[in-house]
């Protein structure tokens, strides 16, 4: 649900970027532990650095129910890496580049709002 294609960027320049923003319904299954009242709001930037993505959340909004409280998520500037090869020597929270030329969403909007959540 939250698979970006990234290909165009990969078979650019170092530095091309695009942007995005959505508005996405989130199925009440999607999350196990959370969910998602109103459609999530979403925009993003991403640029290509040689040999990995960076991903910038530019605005992630949203309306959760988490145990049982409904609360009000807004976050801005959320920085990410993804990268074309796994580093075993590379501890830092960094994903990685999908086979398919892709980068997942999924989990970094889980533990966004999770960590809004929890404070």
């Amino acid at each position: 649900m939250f698979e970006i294609p990234v290909w165009d960027l990969l078979a650019s320049y170092s530095w091309d970027s695009k942007e995005l923003e959505f508005i996405w319904p989130v199925y009440d299954w999607y999350y196990d532990d959370l969910k998602i009242i109103k459609d999530l709001e979403l925009k993003i930037k991403i640029i290509w650095l040689d040999d990995w993505v960076s991903l910038i959340i530019e605005k992630l909004k949203a309306q959760v129910k988490y145990q049982d409280r409904l609360r009000f998520i807004e976050v801005e500037n959320i920085e990410r890496e993804f990268k074309e090869k796994h580093d075993l020597a590379n501890p830092d929270d960094i994903k990685y580049i999908g086979h398919n030329s892709t980068i997942d969403l999924h989990d970094i909007i889980r533990e966004e709002i999770l960590i809004q959540c929890i404070d």
